[in-house]
């Protein structure tokens, strides 16, 4: 159990960093419901452009929002 602890303390911070990179380098991903065709003109996901911001990007755009609005 131990083991798996440290293992999980020494992965995480290094998988959460990459992942914070690729959201900073590439904040857009194709869209999950359009994947097969590509780009679909009815999708509400992605309003038909077949790119959707990736989840960590969102996270980041809205706490951005929520400090600019609370702060001014």
């Amino acid at each position: 159990m131990a083991t798996a602890l440290t293992l999980l303390a020494v992965c995480l911070p290094s998988i959460t960093l990459s992942y914070i990179i690729v959201c900073l380098t590439w904040p857009w991903r194709r869209c999950i419901r359009c994947r097969p065709g590509g780009k679909n003109r009815t999708c509400r996901a992605c309003d038909g452009t077949g790119m959707r911001p990736r989840l960590g990007w969102q996270l980041y755009v809205y706490l951005r929002r929520l400090y600019r609005d609370g702060t001014h």
